[in-house]
């Protein structure tokens, strides 16, 4: 019996360290300055990046992009974990207002996370296109 409760408990602080492990990252990345080019392509700066962005980005990101598979799995994370997000706000998640303005910088983060993924795509594109011969 204890070693099964031993079991359970070290999975689930695993599992916890992983989920900070992502987050981190994710986190990380998102934090980064998007380049003027990003910018100048979509209009927007990185302190006007909002919630309401993902979607967009995400869209631009899979239709300008179709072929890169660097990074996609972490953009569809991050979709589902907005997505939760977004569904806890819709159930009750303005009840408590300090939780609901956690939810609200996170989803900001999420549409960061998918301008810094569009920015990084596009530089790469830029590169290439401005390393082959003409």
């Amino acid at each position: 019996m204890i070693a099964a409760l031993i079991c359970v408990i070290s999975c689930a602080t695993l599992i916890q360290f992983a989920i900070s492990q992502w987050r981190s990252i994710w986190l990380t990345i998102a934090a980064q300055p998007l380049s003027h080019s990003f910018e100048a392509a979509t209009g927007i700066s990185h302190d006007s990046v909002s919630p309401d962005h993902f979607e967009w980005l995400v869209r631009v990101t899979e239709q300008k992009f179709p072929s890169v598979r660097e990074g996609q799995s972490w953009l569809t994370a991050v979709g589902f974990y907005r997505k939760g997000l977004c569904v806890f706000l819709k159930m009750g998640g303005h009840a408590l207002p300090s939780v609901a303005d956690w939810v609200k910088r996170e989803l900001t983060e999420c549409s960061k996370y998918a301008a810094a993924t569009l920015d990084r795509r596009l530089n790469a594109s830029l590169a290439c296109n401005s390393a082959s011969p003409v």
